[in-house]
């Protein structure tokens, strides 16, 4: 739990002395507002503006365990292009986590083609599983809820790239800390993402979400999605795909309804 706090007050930190500067060199309008992937959300684009806010929920079938998933979130950009996220993950109507995202952008080596950041994740896991397979038993899997509870960090560097008007890729890479009340251990977490725009309306993705867990079994989810624009301040994201874990793989269908102002 310190150290959880330590992570927290050291971005907190690191926000506010890039927010006092960014204040002073204007807005990130110069550079490209690439869609954003499915699964992996964002908290609002990289370079949002100020007081900008999203409601969004997503919705997840997991065909593995016969169970709908449903994370309903707020964000919030507090200054331009830095942000703030609660997010409340539910299974089967189950809250199972308390979860607060915080996102950067960064001014130094940005164009109108490219754009980068960071984002934040810490997240309270109400229970924790364990499970076996070939190799052994594992801790800690947010996909199955049993006894006890425990904290995730999350940190990822978040890049992005304008190839032309129709293609673009927005990639993420970082580490999480696991189970830090006890005895926690690092993963590695990877998301890309190749995206080709129809218009400013209709997207057409593909989306991959890779866990290196040198503890548990690793996680590779790849979704096809599509996006669309259905009025002025409403999205719908949908999509289906396969996750492999445990040496199987399963189907997953997913979409995330999107409110924004």
């Amino acid at each position: 739990m310190n150290n959880s706090l330590i992570a927290v007050w050291f971005l907190f930190l690191m926000t506010i002395s890039n927010v006092i500067h960014a204040s002073e060199r204007g807005t990130y309008s110069d550079s490209p507002r690439l869609p954003e992937p499915m699964v992996f959300d964002l908290v609002l684009p990289l370079g949002a503006y100020k007081n900008e806010y999203e409601f969004n929920a997503l919705s997840q079938y997991n065909f593995k365990d016969d169970a709908m998933r449903f994370n309903p979130e707020f964000e919030y950009a507090f200054a331009d292009g830095y942000g703030i996220e609660f997010e409340l993950p539910m299974q089967n109507g189950v809250v199972k986590a308390y979860k607060l995202g915080l996102q950067g952008t960064f001014d130094f080596f940005r164009n109108s083609r490219f754009i980068h950041g960071w984002q934040y994740i810490g997240e309270y896991h109400r229970h924790l599983a364990q499970f076996e397979d070939a190799s052994g038993e594992f801790e800690g899997d947010p996909g199955e809820f049993k006894g006890g509870g425990g904290f995730e960090n999350d940190l990822l560097y978040v890049f992005g790239y304008q190839f032309n008007r129709h293609w673009s890729m927005l990639n993420m890479t970082g580490l999480r800390l696991t189970d830090i009340g006890s005895h926690g251990h690092l993963e590695g977490l990877v998301n890309g993402n190749l995206i080709y725009s129809f218009s400013k309306k209709f997207h057409m993705g593909l989306e991959m979400n890779w866990e290196s867990r040198p503890k548990r079994p690793d996680l590779l989810l790849v979704m096809p999605q599509l996006h669309v624009r259905l009025a002025k301040h409403a999205k719908i994201q949908f999509g289906f795909g396969m996750e492999r874990t445990e040496h199987q793989n399963f189907s997953v269908a997913a979409a995330r309804v999107i409110f924004g102002f």
